[in-house]
């Protein structure tokens, strides 16, 4: 039975993943366009607000703006964030609940601004005046419960996963209230506090008017009746969330109060300019926190993923940047002023350093709210908001504004500390596949995942595919991780691990009994050829005392390949599981290598960088084509030994494999195939430039292409690929296709194959020396070494390649062509091979000749 097909796999690169979440990506990243943009007009607004109302009027306005921001976040009283947990699982009445939900924001908010207006009226003179007059003061009251309304509503957006909606409110309220202050600036009278005051009232009105339109135009709003019943049995909920909206917010809304207090007006203006800048830079774990408690409370079984991505995003982007505020500082704070560079450059140092527990502090609440454990994050909000208010009076009061910072940021990574590990747990926990683990495959595993390798050895005694099973069932028995006996998901491009009943079962489809009669295993390669990629990165064909194995080149290259043959064939004619040491995925392998290759030595870099391409396909006429991958094989006993002769007397020092190759690209040109004599590209492994005590258990090969001065000379290609590897290029290769990979993903199937062919193809060499393959001649064959079978064949090519594959075992040479039927004539490639192994073409004191075709 041949193995489960996966028809379209997904990529997995950075941007495939991301695209997979968009609606964490561009929900938060419309809160992140928010910040910005806001931020960006009000800086706009409070400039020209400077330039043409007096300083009076512009006192009024920002203490009343300032009045709005903190009671109308009070008055929200946890709304938002209880609409952001309920939404999602609400299918009818939204707007109803969103609807009575900003009633409750508002009237909890106006009572919040009468109270206010009634104390600095009463009882602080120095609010008093900054009420303005009675018109003023009812605007005031008007505008904390209008925002406190507006900002419910943008998390409720949020809540629906309608960030870019939220974005265009709050860009139109920006723009509008930038433009009102233009015209009553150009108007002929004063302006007042008042004045101001109106300009963000009527951008708040203005701008949840053009927001009702735009849903409505989209049909994403319903009945917004408020019903106070749709509250009930959501109190406790609302009151939790409160809490840790509160206890989040108001330790931060006070520590510029606790400067002021210990140290001097002066310090906290200082202070506080640094505090805005860092404030600025955690926006980004605040939104992309908020957005994943959106996104996964209405899907809790992806928090794992979105916690992951998240972190990604908030890592990505805001660790570098806060790293370059550090390094900085100075310059940063010199914009402000020299005092304030002297007063508070060093504070923002520290601060800036305190973005990673900002992100993990983020993260934690956004966790506890997915997984309802809200009471007890809130609890720890106030007790950790209270250290770092505490801290901030101790280090204030003995000493300096850096020693303030200081004691808080030291408090904050106490907080890391208690809060990482159930960050971690999430981030870190296994995906289930079926009650099974997973495991991701590596950058270069996937780099190999689309292609696949076929060994055919035999004849051989005492292996059969019921014993290959047992063999591995006993290899799974001892390391049901190992990746020979896990599935491979091509879709998700994970190693799953079965257990053992699941195990049972597969290895019943990954091993096919063709039975003790004669078998052409030519004819079992060209079957495991045309079998659609699968779910086992091992798939074998037994029968007649022959082992056909198709293995993912994501498990490894001929190195891994063949230590997995040779101990599978000894276990099965031993009548013992399979011993195989845990795979090792040396993951830094590539770039420590690239580093002591390149990274250390700038003058190989441009060198490292300068690749020989394929030339471009010259132009013709086409025909319908379709594929028909096939392979011809061949060896000899005693041409290594001709060649070798040759070599000494006419070409000393090249290598038998740069004789090979020049024989079998002479003969496909002498046949009359025209071969593409231009260049080829030759198969190397990269292990060369590893440490001797770092081994590589999966692919690493490259294929560079190269242009030897003539293909048809082996002491030319010799010298090419000599010189090439001398380089180290294919390190620089290897990295810049695993950064691809990265970001683009990698297909988990080969890209389909083209319907056109050209009418005259020349064939487009590819050269593959596996190199010795002795390791296998403890094997049980049943044949001396000139009549083994030994074939190494790849199943994949294009529709003009042929690829050579070569080896040596026990003093024997084998070669392989893979190339379509469609396209060339199998007996013509067949007498090519046939010409390589023959002794007379090396008999002449020429460059290798084709003999006669």
């Amino acid at each position: 039975m041949e193995s489960a097909v996966i028809e379209m796999p997904a990529r997995t690169g950075l941007i495939a993943t991301l695209r997979g979440h968009l609606d964490l990506v561009l929900n938060a990243g419309s809160l992140m366009a928010t910040t910005a943009i806001t931020s960006l007009f009000g800086f706009a607004y409070w400039w020209l607000a400077a330039r043409t109302a007096p300083a009076e009027a512009v006192g009024q306005a920002s203490a009343a703006v300032s009045a709005m921001t903190l009671i109308g976040t009070i008055g929200m009283f946890g709304m938002g964030t209880m609409l952001i947990a309920d939404l999602s699982g609400l299918r009818g009445a939204r707007w109803r609940l969103i609807s009575t939900c900003l009633l409750v924001a508002g009237s909890a908010a106006t009572v919040g601004g009468l109270v206010y207006a009634g104390l600095a009226h009463w009882a602080l003179p120095g609010l008093r005046d900054a009420l303005g007059g009675t018109a003023a003061t009812v605007l005031l009251v008007v505008g904390i419960a209008l925002n406190a309304m507006t900002l419910v509503l943008d998390e409720a957006l949020v809540g629906l996963l309608q960030g870019p909606m939220q974005l265009m409110r709050n860009a139109w309220f920006s723009v509008v209230k930038l433009v009102l202050l233009g015209v009553l600036a150009l108007l002929p009278f004063t302006l007042t506090g008042g004045a101001l005051l109106l300009t963000w009232v009527a951008g708040m009105v203005t701008s949840v008017a053009i927001l009702g339109r735009a849903l409505s135009r989209r049909g994403l709003i319903d009945s917004v009746r408020p019903d106070v019943r749709l509250l009930r049995g959501r109190g406790r909920s609302t009151f939790d969330h409160n809490l840790l909206n509160l206890a989040t917010y108001l330790p931060r809304a006070a520590l510029p109060l606790v400067v002021t207090a210990v140290l001097s007006a002066e310090a906290n203006a200082a202070f506080y300019t640094a505090f805005m800048v860092t404030s600025f830079l955690a926006m980004v774990p605040g939104n992309v926190a908020l957005t994943l408690f959106a996104v996964a409370s209405g899907d809790k079984a992806a928090l794992r993923s979105k916690v992951r991505v998240g972190l990604a995003i908030c890592l990505a982007v805001g660790l570098p940047v806060s790293l370059l505020v550090a390094l900085l500082a100075e310059p940063i704070m010199s914009i402000f002023g020299a005092g304030y560079a002297r007063s508070a450059a060093t504070a923002l140092t520290i601060l800036a350093f305190t973005y990673l527990p900002f992100v993990f502090h983020h993260f934690f609440l956004a966790i506890s709210r997915v997984q309802g454990t809200v009471r007890g994050a809130g609890i720890f909000a106030v007790f950790a908001g209270a250290a770092e208010l505490i801290a901030a009076w101790y280090g204030g009061s003995r000493g300096s504004l850096t020693d303030l910072v200081l004691a808080v940021a030291l408090v904050m990574v106490v907080e890391t500390v208690l809060v990482a590990p159930t960050v971690l747990r999430v981030v870190l926990a296994r995906e289930p596949f079926e009650g099974v683990s997973a495991m991701k495959l590596t950058l270069r595993e996937r780099a190999w995942l689309p292609l696949e390798y076929i060994r055919t050895v035999g004849p051989l005694t005492g292996v059969t595919a019921e014993r290959l099973r047992a063999a591995l069932i006993g290899l799974h028995t001892v390391d049901p991780t190992h990746r020979a006996v896990s599935r491979l998901d091509r879709g998700g491009a994970r190693w799953l691990h079965l257990d053992r009943p699941a195990f049972a079962a597969y290895v019943q489809q990954a091993v096919t009994d063709l039975g003790p009669g004669p078998v052409d295993f030519d004819a079992m390669s060209r079957r495991l050829q045309a079998e659609p990629r699968g779910d086992h990165p091992v798939r074998i064909l037994v029968g007649g005392g022959y082992v056909a194995m198709k293995v993912s080149h994501a498990y490894g290259d001929a190195g891994p390949v063949n230590v997995l043959l040779r101990e599978l064939v000894r276990a099965a004619a031993e009548q013992r599981a399979a011993v195989l040491a845990p795979s090792v995925r040396h993951r830094w392998a590539l770039p420590v290598a690239w580093w002591k290759q390149f990274g250390t030595k700038p003058g190989r870099w441009q060198q490292g960088l300068s690749f020989a391409r394929p030339p471009a396909t010259e132009p013709g006429p086409v025909r319908p084509w379709t594929a028909d991958l096939t392979v011809r094989t061949d060896r000899s006993a005693t041409v290594l030994g001709a060649m070798r002769s040759w070599r000494d007397e006419h070409c000393p020092g090249v290598t038998t494999s740069a004789i090979t190759f020049a024989a079998f690209t002479t003969a496909l040109r002498d046949l009359g195939l025209d071969p593409d004599l231009r260049g080829g590209v030759f198969l190397a492994d990269a292990r060369r430039y590893v440490g001797k005590d770092v081994r590589v258990d999966s692919n690493f090969v490259m294929g560079p292409y190269l242009t030897p001065a003539d293909l048809t000379d082996p002491a030319s290609i010799h010298r090419t690929l000599k010189a090439e590897l001398a380089t180290g290029r294919i390190l620089t290769m290897m990295v810049l296709r695993e950064g691809k990979i990265l970001l683009t993903g990698a297909p988990g199937l080969p890209d389909p194959y083209p319907a056109e062919a050209p009418v005259t193809p020349r064939p487009e060499l590819t050269f593959s020396n596996q190199g010795r393959h002795d390791l296998l001649g403890d094997l049980p064959w049943a044949a001396e070494p000139a009549d083994r079978v030994n074939q190494s064949v790849p199943t994949a090519g294009s529709p003009t390649g042929i690829t050579l594959t070569t080896s040596e075992m026990s003093g024997v040479l084998h070669v392989e062509a893979t190339f379509h039927a469609s396209t060339y004539d199998p007996a013509v490639v067949a007498r090519a091979l046939a010409v390589v192994c023959s002794p007379e073409t090396y008999a002449r004191p020429v460059s290798p000749p084709a003999g006669r075709a």
